[in-house]
């Protein structure tokens, strides 16, 4: 009797079987994988953390980019990895690392690895947060200096509702966005990670009922503002951020249902000065990678534009409202 030939798809599946069951057979990958999930990192970060060559480590992140456990995202020289998103992931390939990441406490290395990584993106958040310290004061006329904020902060004000209780600044710096969010909501909530960002907006609006303030991790925010906002708004941040998905599933934490976010930021460019000089994380965003963030952090699209500068960017303007409203 014939032994019926396998379908294409069945073929396709059984070799990405095989390849997903050969990436994760060897130790290091595993590794790799673990501390992937905490936050994307650069070939140069994952050598400090595992404490092995450049050479070898690439290596084992092309086979884990080959087996589909990996994105990765180019930022001018650099290239970060990623464990990708739960619904951008092969099933079988999700499924393997559900199973890796029960038994990660068990797993040789990994409370180490955790450690460093973790002080890894520590550094990261101290360096951005001493640059904004230092610039606190003239940060509004350093942004003029490349960007004109009244370009998109009128847009900001077309795309919101009207008659808001609770709006979220997320990365408020010293509140130059605030005054425009005041014609569209009640109280005002800024947001920011840098204490002298902070004091200067308070300094600002000391004598504004409306308006208050939260030094806080964009990655962690308080319990506090659990399903207590309208709407969010998180202008020209997300590049400063070690983790935007992160970022986002904790702005979809704090929003009501049916709630509104506003992303603005830069599209993908290659500009690298923009590191040393603003403390740029990413050097910008496809639409279609924070639109994949989003949707996978349970907000449904509304709205996709992009502003022409006289400068070398272009600016991205989201709008998106988290889904199980009407």
């Amino acid at each position: 009797m014939a032994v019926p030939s396998r379908t294409k798809e069945e073929a396709l599946s059984s070799k990405h079987v095989l390849a997903a069951l050969k990436a994760v057979s060897d130790e290091t990958r595993i590794r790799i994988l673990l501390v992937l999930s905490i936050a994307p990192l650069n070939v140069q970060e994952v050598t400090e953390v595992l404490s092995m060559g450049q050479s070898r480590i690439s290596r084992h992140l092309k086979i884990l980019l080959d087996a589909g456990f990996l994105d990765s995202q180019r930022e001018g020289s650099w290239v970060y990895y990623k464990v990708k998103d739960d619904g951008a992931t092969h099933h079988f390939s999700a499924e393997i690392f559900s199973v890796i990441s029960r038994y990660e406490k068990q797993l040789t290395h990994s409370v180490q690895d955790a450690a460093k990584a973790k002080e890894i993106l520590k550094q990261r958040g101290l360096k951005t947060a001493r640059y904004f310290d230092f610039v606190a004061k003239n940060w509004e006329s350093l942004q003029r200096d490349v960007l004109d904020p009244v370009l998109y902060r009128k847009k900001i004000l077309q795309l919101l509702p009207d008659s808001l209780v609770r709006t979220l600044d997320m990365g408020c710096g010293p509140g130059g966005l605030i005054p425009y969010l005041l014609t569209k909501s009640r109280e005002i909530v800024g947001i920011d990670s840098s204490e002298s960002m902070i004091r200067e907006a308070s300094d600002s609006f000391l004598n504004n009922p409306n308006v208050r303030f939260i030094a806080s991790d964009l990655e962690l925010l308080p319990s506090e503002l659990d399903s207590s906002a309208d709407a969010a708004v998180a202008s020209m941040v997300l590049h400063h951020i070690s983790n935007p998905p992160k970022a986002m599933k904790e702005i979809h934490r704090a929003l009501k249902e049916d709630g509104t976010f506003i992303i603005v930021d830069l599209k993908k460019h290659t500009q690298e000065f923009m590191r040393d000089s603003f403390a740029d994380l990413w050097l910008g965003f496809e639409p279609e990678l924070v639109s994949e963030w989003l949707e996978n952090s349970g907000f449904g699209i509304h709205s996709i534009e992009e502003i022409e500068t006289q400068k070398y960017f272009k600016v991205l303007i989201i709008k998106a409202k988290k889904k199980g409203g009407r």
